[in-house]
């Protein structure tokens, strides 16, 4: 696993591919849901792409400090303990990555898949002892094949993620920029300046459309994930991980700016899929092709990138035997830890045969709420307890960085909770549990060792 292969620009479209998903097509309308002035909406956006902007600038000091496999993981266990380390890992491993691929390929199965090829990929499907919906299958089948992809090898999957993230974010940010540019600036500003910021959202409509932006915004800290692989790390991850988050939030601006020129506020709350609604109103049959297509490549390239990432948790966690030993195993023939891509992949299709769309993009969202503000907050955690330790990359602006971060999500988490919002209740119930099972279970078997 620390064979160092992927270079400077897959890192960088690891992490872009990552964030580039199904959420900034879908989330802008959830947004615009809860959010009734054009200014609030954009504002919401800004605010997203502040923090992920933050925790990016955060975890490329810790990557670039302590470049392994297993994303947050390491430097969990070193900034708080075996524990805590325990219970994020296994909130990743059951809600993060797993909620995210199987809301990424629903919604692409759902969405693009009939558009591009079809309805018929929207009819059911009959495997003889059962049948299922289209998009399940389908969903299911995508999950199988990319894993399948990176059970091959990170190089290939590597290259792949390259060409999936920057054909379809060059093309939609030039798509979008015509938008703006060409319909969309004058009116934009005029219905902003209109509206103002009335009518102003409540603390839980804030707290709700920010939960749909944190998912769009998710994958800024992908590189970490895959330290151990990235050549150079001491420079290169930090460059992958603010400057794919920096492109993305960039992009994603533009993209709602480009959304509000289109559809009034209260239409862009009720059109589903953003994207191919927006093609299909500014250019008929051949836009809504085009613009699918690109869409669906940004989704394979975030579902790779997923798949990629999330497999090394339980690989880190299995060499710490916070997880069972066999997740640790490589592949003799491609070196890739093939039973935990593979366990991924199963818990993946559990929650796409279990769940709707909508509550696993909440799901995963609260779950990375929590897990990314451990994270981010490891970074003081560290100066403190480690100060004399290399750090090729010091975060900027510190200590604002982490404050605005952590700060934003603890907001959400407990307006959230204080409503009984059931996605955050979850996500925070599997995390005490872990904690839980840690001190009565692993920790004393491990100390028996």
């Amino acid at each position: 696993m620390e064979t160092r292969h992927l270079g400077p620009w897959a890192a960088q479209a690891l992490v872009a591919g990552s964030m580039l998903g199904i959420g900034i097509f879908i989330a802008p309308p959830v947004v615009a849901s809860h959010v009734q002035s054009p200014l609030w909406f954009l504002l919401m956006w800004v605010a997203g792409g502040l923090a992920a902007l933050c925790g990016a600038l955060c975890v490329a000091e810790l990557g670039a400090m302590m470049p392994r496999a297993g994303g947050e993981y390491p430097y969990l266990r070193a900034a708080y303990g075996p524990g805590i380390a325990f219970a994020t890992g296994w909130l990743q491993l059951l809600a993060t990555f797993p909620g995210s691929l199987a809301t990424m390929a629903v919604g692409t199965a759902a969405f693009q898949l009939p558009v591009l090829l079809g309805p018929s990929f929207a009819a059911p499907v009959d495997l003889g002892l059962v049948t299922l919906a289209g998009p399940t299958f389908w969903a299911i089948a995508l999950v199988v094949a990319l894993t399948g992809l990176n059970h091959i090898g990170i190089v290939l999957s590597g290259r792949v993620q390259l060409v999936l993230t920057m054909v379809p974010l060059a093309v939609l940010l030039a798509v979008s920029l015509f938008v703006v540019g060409d319909i969309g600036t004058v009116e934009v500003s005029a219905e902003a300046l209109r509206s103002g910021l009335d009518p102003s959202p409540s603390a839980s409509a804030v707290a709700q459309a920010y939960l749909s932006i944190y998912f769009a915004y998710s994958g800024w800290n992908a590189a970490i994930y895959i330290g151990g692989e990235i050549a150079d790390p001491g420079r290169n991850l930090p460059r992958a991980v603010v400057g794919g988050t920096l492109m993305v939030a960039i992009l994603y601006f533009v993209l709602c700016a480009g959304y509000l020129s289109v559809f009034e506020i209260d239409k862009l709350a009720g059109v589903g899929e953003a994207g191919t609604a927006a093609a299909g109103a500014l250019f008929g049959h051949a836009g809504v092709i085009v613009v699918t297509l690109m869409i669906l490549l940004a989704m394979l390239g975030s579902i790779n990138g997923t798949v990629m990432t999330g497999s090394r948790i339980a690989y880190a966690m299995a060499e710490e035997g916070h997880c069972f030993p066999a997740a640790g195993r490589l592949s003799a023939r491609f070196g890739t830890p093939m039973v935990a891509l593979w366990l991924q992949a199963v818990l993946a299709i559990a929650l796409i045969l279990s769940h709707r769309f909508e509550q696993l993009m909440d799901y995963a969202a609260a779950a990375m709420l929590i897990s990314g503000s451990l994270a981010v907050a490891s970074v003081v955690s560290l100066r403190r307890k480690d100060p004399d330790h290399p750090r090729p990359y010091r975060v900027g602006f510190y200590p604002w960085a982490p404050i605005i971060y952590v700060g934003s999500s603890v907001f959400v988490l407990v307006a959230l909770a204080a409503k009984g919002d059931l996605s955050v209740l979850m996500a925070a119930g599997w995390f005490a549990l872990a904690l839980l099972l840690h001190a009565l279970v692993v920790a004393p078997r491990l100390r028996l060792r």
